[in-house]
């Protein structure tokens, strides 16, 4: 009985996790990006704020910076939702810092 039981469990934790997953790969960075960011940030070169290849790629950085705002940056948490937002850390957090001088 207590196998089956934690059989139960561990497929219904399984099958949300991979929901989960399903869901974020189904949201579009590039376009919340473009909606959201593109007017203050740029993917390389700074603009009203920082370029996101020079962003600070720590998820829990960008998670609360995304979601509470800092300094001028607004708040995102009642315009985005918690997978948008964790998207968006992904997103960040995949540009590439490029150096000028790397052949």
């Amino acid at each position: 009985m207590k196998k089956t039981i934690l059989a139960s469990i561990t497929l219904a934790v399984f099958a949300m996790t991979s929901q989960t997953a399903m869901a974020n790969d189904d949201i579009n960075a590039k376009k919340i990006f473009s909606k959201n960011c593109k007017m203050c940030h740029s993917l390389t070169k700074k603009k009203f704020g920082p370029a996101f290849k020079d962003m600070n790629k720590d998820s829990k950085i960008l998670l609360t910076t995304i979601t509470d705002g800092r300094k001028s940056m607004p708040s995102f948490k009642k315009k985005l939702s918690s997978d948008e937002i964790a998207a968006m850390v992904s997103f960040v957090q995949a540009q590439k810092v490029v150096n000028p001088c790397a052949k």
